[in-house]
């Protein structure tokens, strides 16, 4: 028959295939050559000349839908969350099957658990409503390999054993193979613990990943080490379980250790004359823009020395944009200024073309406690900068590079990660309590990587006060100051129904319905914590809530600063927070 098919656009491609065996049937090969969405309609001119058109049918153009992370790799106990790129948009839920039950155990959000060891595979199905049928139809569907062990052994993965002093690495834990990294343990539960020691102090320190944010020995499987002293050291780690029946090691072992040796050898300085000589370091084919103190203020140029056989090497623009190339190696850099006074100024700089060794990362800003305790948990509502660091094989840091770098949770639902606004950071807001494992690496250099624990819990206590009555009287109280020493402001999200205090953190609650409670340092940190507020049904009395480190006092009416608290009793009552030392 001579019927066509005709698309509203050329995102796709239409091919009439060999008539079909059936009379009144034609047959289509439609290929996708753009994501988008458009239609198609097909048409035929029947014996008297009149053109018949069928309803347009939708079609949307996809890219593949893939599951990720492409193998997982779990110890008993741990888990990890599969995600998935492309499919049909908007996504609906994705139905995950399992080809092993008693291996591992998936939830609806792609939440795979390791339960005993095996192999398997985790399927995920993405299904559309037919738009003739109305039945569910396979759209579209792929698989991923879990493989779920025991650990044997543990290595520590320490990127050089040699390093200057004053110069930082990190390290963590790994299992016996490539695959086993912190994602398939990091998060086990009952859990590992994870003790770091030196054989000599005074050479080596160790210190946990975050500024100032003291982890617990469960979240220790990543840390930094110091280059304090010269001298050589070993570095050891003990990794204990507290339930050997749980299964995270192998034959029911109660800990695994393994230990290295470093080095830390002084950095060479001159010491008659004494003067400091500086280098630029860069990774091959990266590029840096230099900046001194003369730009706009005298006419400069840029030179570099040794240009016949150094060409290769680095080159220099009059703007002072330096390119290094693909060899490794060291060049001379000149740069001159000249004065509108007359005077003529020059420095010689080396530059030196290195191979990136290993990749750090650091975070800010610096969260500073009222008793200058340490804390063990990020806050809840604390959004994090993560700077990645590149060094070199002595632990300097490269002042540029070209990595293209990647990241990786085991899990979407706790923290939200993405680019920062600058080139090498990381942006992290975290959105719920719980710990989330976070994976740095290199795009092109898979052995370029670095791990951390984000642990969040919530920074405003008391506990209780996650669910008020009506007329309750709570002392909110966080541990958090600025760096000068001094608290936050307090606020509620509706004072309508919980009246707080914005300096002391005294609040009243007002009347039946959710509110979240904020505590915010300005520049510095923000964190929240939800609270339900109901009416009582029994009959009970007012309550008054505080945590350990503040008391309610009862005020004369001359005291400051107050809260007037009205209650349902005849006499008013004034009440302030104070904080304590119990």
């Amino acid at each position: 028959m001579n019927l066509k098919l005709r698309a509203a656009s050329s995102i796709i491609s239409l091919q009439a295939l060999s008539d079909s065996s059936e009379e009144d049937t034609a047959t289509f090969l439609v290929k996708g050559l753009v994501i988008g969405q458009t239609s198609v309609s097909a048409f035929v001119i029947d014996k008297h000349g009149r053109k018949i058109t069928s309803a347009p049918q939708q079609i949307e153009v996809f890219p593949p839908f893939r599951l990720l992370p492409r193998k997982v790799t779990l110890i008993v106990g741990a888990m990890m969350q599969i995600t998935s790129e492309g499919g049909p948009q908007p996504q609906s839920n994705i139905l995950f099957s399992l080809s092993h039950e008693s291996i591992a155990s998936v939830s609806s959000l792609g939440h795979v658990k390791g339960l005993s060891v095996g192999n398997m595979s985790v399927t995920g199905v993405v299904q559309a409503v037919d738009t003739e049928s109305g039945k569910l139809v396979v759209v579209s569907k792929d698989q991923v390999d879990v493989e779920v062990v025991q650990l044997k052994a543990i290595r520590i993965r320490a990127p050089i054993t040699r390093m200057k002093t004053g110069t930082l690495m990190p390290v963590y834990v790994m299992g016996l193979t490539s695959s086993q990294t912190p994602f398939s343990f990091g998060n086990a539960l009952p859990g590992l613990t994870f003790h770091w020691s030196v054989t000599k102090r005074d050479v080596l320190d160790v210190h946990t990943r975050h500024a100032s944010v003291q982890l617990s020995a469960e979240h220790n499987f990543a840390m930094s080490v110091f280059g304090r002293s010269k001298g050589r050291t070993g570095l050891r780690v003990v990794v204990k379980t507290s339930v050997p029946l749980a299964g995270h090691l192998q034959d029911s072992a109660l800990e695994l250790q393994d230990e290295i040796q470093i080095q830390v050898y002084e950095k060479l300085q001159l010491l008659k004359p004494e003067v400091q000589a500086e280098e630029i370091l860069m990774s091959p084919n990266s590029l840096l823009k230099l900046q001194t103190n003369r730009d706009g203020l005298g006419s400069l140029s840029y030179r570099v020395l040794d240009c016949p056989d150094r060409a290769a090497l680095v080159q220099v623009d009059d703007e002072g944009h330096l390119t290094s190339g693909s060899l490794t190696g060291t060049a001379s850099l000149q740069i001159s200024s000249q004065e509108t006074f007359g005077v003529n100024q020059t420095i010689i700089v080396a530059v030196k073309v290195v191979t990136v060794s290993y990749l750090r990362l650091s975070t800010s800003p610096v969260v500073y406690t009222s008793n200058k305790e340490t804390v063990s948990a990020i806050p809840l509502g604390a959004v994090l900068t993560f700077s990645v660091h590149f060094h070199d094989s002595t632990g300097e840091t490269l002042h540029s590079h070209n990595s293209a770098l990647s990241f990786s949770t085991n899990r979407d639902d706790l923290v939200q990660v993405g680019k920062g606004s600058s080139n090498g950071t990381l942006t992290v807001r975290t959105v719920n309590v719980g710990l989330t494992l976070l994976g740095v690496w290199d795009s092109e250099q898979a052995g370029l990587a670095d791990f951390l624990a984000l642990p969040v819990q919530h920074a405003i206590h008391p506990a209780e006060a996650q669910r008020l009555v009506v007329g309750d009287v709570v002392c909110f109280s966080a541990q958090f100051v600025n760096q000068e020493g001094v608290s936050g402001v307090w606020s509620s999200s509706s004072s309508a129904l919980l009246e707080i205090d914005p300096r002391t953190g005294a609040a009243v609650a007002r009347d039946r319905g959710t509110v979240s409670v904020y505590y915010e340092i300005p520049g510095q940190l923000r964190t929240y914590r939800e609270v339900k507020l109901i009416t009582s049904t029994s009959g009970k009395t007012m309550k008054i809530l505080w945590s350990k480190s503040v008391m309610p006092v009862k005020l004369q009416i001359n005291s400051t600063p107050v809260v007037f608290v009205q209650t349902n009793k005849t006499q008013p009552m004034f009440l302030n927070c104070k904080h304590t030392e119990l």
